[in-house]
């Protein structure tokens, strides 16, 4: 499924060092349809100009003057080139909710081995200690925990679990990673597709369409009613123009740093 999404990808159109989908093709954006709102955040995210410069800069060696991924709310930097379900974005704890902290256990508990989920796992370190991600490009599960708590082998995990609504988010996280140990699989009852989801690829697509240089007829044609394309639209599709007019408004006000809402 990735091999065959990212080749439909990268036949999209390049906005800097991101390669986005043609916005006219609905098809492009159906994996979005089952991606988790971490996700939707870095769809956003990695059509930033700003991020798109940094990331790109992130192989010439350290420098402090450069930017870092935490100002762009990530643990490490993701290339900007890669969509769903290709990409692996790691966010900061402080932007990302859903996430369980763990420590090693003692005693007599089943050990586990991050080793299992090679094909889903990616570990990276900051000064907070070591991140597991573990997706499989639609969901995701993450767990934060010591300096080489997750690459030091299998260990017996223990769960840090505070507060009232932290403690829904982190007890909601061990289900779904209980789950996935149980089955080895991601479980469709604890991802939910998001109910939103369809409403957010309308609003990628219209700045998507508004970044190509698309007027607000164009748009509306494509995503709204065809029937725009006749003359007098704007008259006797008065509410069709509201609503690509909305739509543009919208996408602008989420580029703009409004998609952190999404991963709160």
């Amino acid at each position: 499924m990735a091999r065959c999404a990212r080749a439909r990808w990268s036949r999209g159109v390049r906005t800097g060092d991101a390669i986005l989908p043609d916005w006219r093709d609905g098809a492009a954006y159906r994996p979005l349809l089952g991606a988790d709102r971490a996700l939707f955040a870095w769809e956003w995210l990695r059509r930033d100009p700003d991020y798109q410069s940094a990331a790109a800069q992130r192989l010439s060696g350290p420098d402090e003057r450069r930017a870092t991924p935490q100002m762009f709310g990530l643990v490490a930097f993701e290339p900007a080139g890669l969509g769903v379900p290709v990409a692996r974005p790691l966010w900061r704890q402080q932007d990302c909710r859903l996430v369980l902290a763990v420590e090693p256990g003692t005693g007599c508990g089943e050990l586990f081995d991050a080793s299992r989920f090679a094909a889903l796992a990616g570990v990276a370190a900051s000064d907070r200690g070591e991140h597991l991600l573990l997706s499989d490009g639609l969901r995701q599960i993450r767990l934060d925990g010591p300096p080489q708590c997750f690459t030091s082998g299998p260990l017996r995990l223990r769960y840090v679990i505070e507060g009232i609504g932290s403690a829904e988010r982190a007890l909601l996280t061990l289900q779904r990673l209980l789950a996935l140990c149980r089955s080895g699989r991601f479980s469709r009852a604890l991802h939910r597709p998001e109910v939103r989801a369809r409403r957010w690829i309308m609003l990628l697509r219209s700045y998507d369409a508004f970044m190509a240089g698309a007027d607000q007829r164009s748009i509306a044609a494509v995503l709204l009613s065809e029937s725009v394309a006749q003359s007098g639209w704007r008259v006797r599709e008065s509410s069709v123009r509201l609503q690509v007019q909305r739509l543009v408004r919208s996408s602008r006000a989420i580029a703009a740093g409004g998609y952190r809402a999404l991963l709160r």
